[in-house]
């Protein structure tokens, strides 16, 4: 689908509520154009249900330049309708245009007093009777930084005195003027962090990501945050850094997930002479266990996997090294969850197709069909009952953009299951009973399979058995999934951690990686609080836009980028439109963007 070019519209900034702009719809009152008669029947126009017109857009704020579906709802008058987006016309009853969306004529300078807050989007209807409306929708393509990512400790300050702290500049969205600091200090043996923060008066500018914290107590531990200030405000503080203080002599622990039931434990020496190495561990909810030697370890030992751990369980860890003169100080605490056993995945990416066809044959590029009768390549299914029913699926090896699925195709197996996705909700499951000749020429291939399981995006039992709301599948975008778990069964990792399953919903409570671009997991780990079913519901075409990930239990949607952990907004779908979640639905929201990481693949 091209994307819409619209114009650039950069209205008088507001000052308040600019952060919910992305979510606002306008309906402008109704404009007759002269007194036109409707359709026999009809002839008195004021019996019409007013003619109206309703704009939205997810995914928004647009801090830089990305496609974004422009969506608009139209009631009353007479259809056909006639719709024009910025005054490029568009189909009315597709639902959906890509635009353009963060173009503007200049970016906003950092500290630029006039920062420039909105893009507006204008369309009008226009229906048979030649009556028209107009609806205006403003954006938000400025806003607050992003969130930084935690920082670390670097090299170059004595310790116990002092600390030089790093982290990562902001790139995405306004520009940033200066980062500013704030810390916790506890003592060593405290069991948890006061709950109240100490700022650092002074900020660091000029786009500067290091600071050297002087002034320690060698008796404390510390741990910091990061925030980043730009023209529009100071964005969210970072989680939490390094959770290690600078305790003389004591090494810095670091723990991932490792598959079937270990800990991948890694630390930076802290005192010299050490002949050995320790670790002791405790369960989320035990105490400490006896302190262990690690068998074969030496002064240059920096590394250990604890095994033989209850997977999916989280545990603690301390280590520290051990001299002639006896043990250093132990570590801070590190914490992490032990893998799980690893699945063989599929291995096969997904395959695309834009060409639904409900006559049979699939003799075009990009085209499919659901065959009511195997042994007949024209009897295409005409209903989404008939999809449901269908005895084989035949596929043109050219699948959308000319690609080509042979390899892809002739992988396929006897027992494989093969998922057919439809819009950004609907989906059916099909398992492949018989692999059939294949067609003469062109190109393609044919399989006989049966319906395991079907979400049909809330279609009453009439739509599925109407012909003309299938026709309307025709121009949808569709792709088939291949997969080996049945539902609800994430596939787990290399590394023992869950991938986070496409269009089933994954509990909360534990921790998922994210699929990228082209069906490969991702370097992006969050963790699902409790309370949340989340789903992946794909989206992230074209390049450089967020994917969409719905929590089914309250039906909110977050949209962030699998590829770099980017996160836009995270709303609630109503009948009145988006609107923010209620407070404890924001609060499993804000703790998963919380835990959003990036956790390379062994």
């Amino acid at each position: 689908m091209s994307a819409l070019r619209t114009r650039r519209n950069t209205p008088e900034p507001r000052r308040t509520g600019w952060f919910a702009a992305a979510t606002a719809i306008a309906v402008l009152a109704v404009v007759f154009c002269g007194q036109a008669s409707g359709p026999a029947g009809d002839s008195d126009i004021g019996e019409v249900e007013p003619l109206t017109l309703k704009l939205f857009i997810s995914g928004a704020p647009c801090t830089e330049p990305t496609s974004r579906p422009l969506g608009w709802r139209i009631a009353g008058g007479v259809p056909p309708y006639t719709l024009t987006v910025d005054g490029q016309a568009v189909n009315a009853g597709r639902g959906i245009a890509w635009v353009l969306c963060g173009l503007l004529p200049a970016d906003p300078q950092p500290c630029d007093p006039e920062p420039k807050l909105y893009q507006t989007f204008r369309a009008e209807v226009l229906d048979s009777r030649g009556v028209t409306t107009e609806a205006e929708l403003q954006v938000a393509v400025a806003e607050p930084p992003r969130r930084p990512k935690p920082g670390a400790i670097l090299p170059g300050a004595s310790a116990g005195a002092a600390v030089r702290l790093g982290w990562t500049a902001v790139a995405e969205g306004s520009a940033v003027c200066a980062y500013e600091l704030r810390y916790q200090a506890a003592d060593w043996d405290a069991a948890s962090w006061p709950e109240t923060w100490t700022t650092i008066s002074e900020a660091v500018g000029d786009g500067g990501t290091e600071y050297r914290h002087n002034g320690l107590d060698p008796d404390r531990r510390y741990r910091y945050q990061v925030r980043a200030r730009n023209n529009i405000g100071a964005g969210d503080w970072s989680r939490a850094f390094p959770e290690a203080g600078v305790r003389p002599g004591a090494p810095t622990l670091a723990a991932r997930t490792a598959a079937s039931g270990t800990v991948a434990l890694s630390w930076v020496v802290g005192a010299t002479g050490a002949t050995r190495w320790e670790y002791r561990q405790r369960s989320a909810d035990g105490g400490w266990g006896d302190w262990t030697r690690i068998a074969g370890s030496d002064a240059r030992t920096a590394d250990h996997a604890v095994a033989g751990l209850t997977e999916d369980a989280r545990y603690q860890f301390q280590v520290r090294a051990v001299g002639a003169g006896g043990p250093t100080p132990a570590s801070a605490t590190a914490a992490a969850v032990a893998g799980l056993t690893p699945t063989v995945p599929s291995g096969r990416a997904p395959i695309f197709y834009d060409n639904l066809d409900s006559a049979g044959g699939a003799t075009a590029h990009g085209s499919y069909a659901f065959l009511i009768d195997a042994d007949d390549l024209t009897s295409g299914a005409t209903t989404f009952a008939e999809v449901s029913g269908a005895e084989a699926l035949l596929l043109n090896i050219s699948g959308y953009g000319g690609r080509n699925y042979t390899e892809a195709l002739t992988a396929v197996e006897v027992g494989d299951r093969i998922t057919w996705y439809l819009s950004v909700t609907c989906w059916r499951h099909y398992r492949v009973t018989q692999i059939l000749a294949d067609p003469p020429a062109p190109a393609r291939k044919l399989l006989r399979i049966e319906l395991e399981a079907e979400d049909p995006c809330g279609a009453t039992a009439a739509q599925q058995s109407d012909p003309a709301y299938f026709n309307e599948a025709r121009d949808r975008y569709a792709f088939f999934g291949w997969e080996d778990d049945p539902p609800n069964a994430p596939e787990i990792g290399p590394d023992g951690i869950r991938i986070l399953p496409f269009r089933y919903p994954a509990d909360g409570g534990h921790t998922y990686r994210l699929i990228g671009r082209g069906g490969q997991p991702s370097l992006i780990v969050i963790d699902v609080p409790a309370g949340m079913r989340l789903i992946s519901r794909g989206g992230a075409w074209p390049p450089g836009t967020s994917a969409t990930y719905e929590d089914k239990a309250s039906g909110s949607f977050l949209w962030l980028r699998p590829d770099s952990g980017r996160h836009a907004d995270y709303l609630t779908k109503t009948s009145e439109g988006w609107v923010n979640p209620p407070a404890d639905v924001a609060t499993r929201f804000e703790a998963l963007i919380a835990s959003i990481r990036e956790v390379p693949l062994p």
